[in-house]
């Protein structure tokens, strides 16, 4: 048996299967972009990437499509010691189009990562499918899409964006918990702007599918100038999540002190129109925020801290955008992010300062009370700790769906400026107190001096806790020892839920 004719069969083997052809080589280049091989080693720790599925060839059709080997590269490895399955398509074979082989290889994988309770990480640069093998090809992102689905809260899924991602793809990372994008080559759409413009009258929006449309609109987290920085900051997202739903508190070694006072935010949360964002990295470990959504609806803030070494979603209303207000995709964002903190366990923390619910026919008719339940329903239905700070205003119903006592949250509590009310106090004396305003000899100074009131008694957090909705009127010094100590006393939590299939989302 001739040993070495069956190495060398192996070697020039593999030399094919991991080849970048010239041309394909020039064009990665040019666009700026990496090979599939080189986004893994972007993505894991050095030296961990394992291959799985690497030989599995595509299926012989009329159209020689090049490479014979699959144009996705899959397998696992470890992100900061924790271990991670990811797929990649490789845009250097076939432009990355999926066919049945790779659909195979993909699907392993998520079988994989379930078995094991492992992320999955999907990498999407393609062309779309192999034509040439019809619906065979194309139902194989069915395929996916339910595999992904039935995962859904079962595994942390984040997709990355580095090229086109059209059609059955943009389903498919629309079903992850996560999208990043590349900035410059990063796209996503369901028609293809060539499909819109022989559909229409020609003309077609340059920016339809681009990451900064994607970003402004809510379908993808957080946009990269380059794929260094992109899979740098999943690397560090990745480190925020649990690798799936039974895993419990995530602890991040911050070393930080959890005793540490927040001097600063005694007369910060006085200024007008604060940024929350100083307050909430103020108060987390080493003073580290990891914020989501950042480019939709900037009325709130969602992210990842640490505190006291414990992960904690955090939801936050921002006061310098238009005072914090509510509208109906401050809503939607808000409770998408709530639900995947309660799918894989990671307590909540809501600091609420907002001038109230948009009034306007544009919010009206963007079905804003269905989006308000989808908020409230999302804190109600939410298991998890949840702990709530009442900072500024709260009024109305902008105070009950902004995580208040009457949703199952576990602890409320205020800082002195807050004001809660169940209007603001400028309406309620209006209401209340309008003819008593219109006999005054001066109903300016009369009104002004009722207002004054109101803020002071009726609107006072003491007012509230006189009540038990605010557990306790805080210090703003100690807002972190208070929340680390919350954490703490609501580690062991349980709550035992009426059986039932799912809850009609308000979708």
């Amino acid at each position: 048996m001739n040993f070495q004719k069956r190495l060398d069969f192996i070697a020039e083997t593999k030399k094919k299967v991991f080849e970048v052809p010239g041309v394909a080589a020039q064009k990665l280049q040019a666009a700026k972009k990496k090979t599939a091989a080189e986004r893994m080693t972007a993505l894991f720790d050095s030296g961990t990437f394992v291959e799985t599925g690497a030989f599995i060839k595509k299926r012989s059709t009329e159209v020689d499509t090049g490479n014979a080997y699959e144009g996705v590269v899959t397998g696992y490895g470890a992100v900061n010691g924790k271990l991670v399955y990811a797929y990649a398509q490789d845009f250097s074979r076939c432009s990355g189009a999926l066919s049945e082989a790779g659909v195979k290889k993909i699907l392993a994988v998520y079988s994989m990562a379930e078995k094991n309770g492992a992320p999955i990480v999907s990498v999407f640069d393609s062309a779309g499918v192999i034509v040439t093998e019809g619906i065979d090809a194309l139902s194989g992102y069915g395929a996916i899409i339910n595999k992904a689905s039935i995962l859904s809260g079962v595994v942390p899924q984040y997709s990355v964006i580095c090229g086109v991602c059209a059609g059955g793809a943009a389903v498919i990372a629309s079903v992850s918990d996560f999208i990043f994008m590349e900035r410059s080559n990063g796209r996503i759409f369901i028609n293809s702007p060539f499909v819109v413009k022989n559909s229409t009258d020609g003309k077609v929006d340059e920016g339809v599918g681009s990451a900064e449309s994607a970003a402004t609109t809510g379908q993808c987290a957080k946009i990269f100038d380059g794929e260094d920085m992109c899979f740098s900051e999943l690397r560090d997202l990745i480190d925020y999540m649990p690798s799936n739903n039974l895993d419990e508190s995530i602890y991040i070694n911050a070393d930080d002190d959890t005793d540490r006072l927040n001097e600063m935010l005694s007369d910060f949360v006085l200024t007008e129109n604060y940024d929350m964002k100083r307050v909430i990295t103020e108060i987390a470990d080493n003073n580290k925020f990891f914020e989501l959504y950042e480019d939709y609806c900037s009325n709130i803030i969602c992210g990842f801290a640490s505190i006291s070494n414990i992960t904690v979603g955090i939801v936050a209303s921002q006061p310098m955008n238009d005072g914090g207000i509510i509208c109906p995709g401050v809503c939607d964002k808000a409770a998408r992010f709530i639900y995947i903190c309660d799918s894989f366990n990671i307590p909540l923390l809501t600091l609420v300062d907002t001038a109230g619910m948009m009034i306007l026919d544009k919010a009206e008719n963007s079905q804003f009370a269905l989006s308000s339940a989808k908020l409230a329903a999302a804190y109600s239905l939410a298991s998890v700790p949840k702990i709530t700070i009442n900072i500024g205003k709260a009024y109305g119903t902008a105070y009950m769906i902004m995580g208040s006592k009457g949703l199952g949250v576990d602890i409320a509590m205020a800082y002195p400026t807050a004001q809660i009310s169940i209007l603001a106090p400028e309406t309620a004396v209006e209401i209340i107190y309008g003819d008593k305003i219109m006999a005054s000899q001066n109903p300016v100074e009369e009104r002004a001096n009722l207002v004054d009131e109101w803020e002071v008694k009726t609107a006072s957090p003491v007012e509230a806790s006189s009540s038990g909705q605010i557990d306790n009127i805080i210090d703003p010094r100690q807002t972190r020892q208070l929340i680390a100590s919350a954490l703490f006393m609501l580690q062991s939590k349980r709550e035992i839920r009426p059986n039932k299939k799912h809850n009609k989302f308000p979708l």
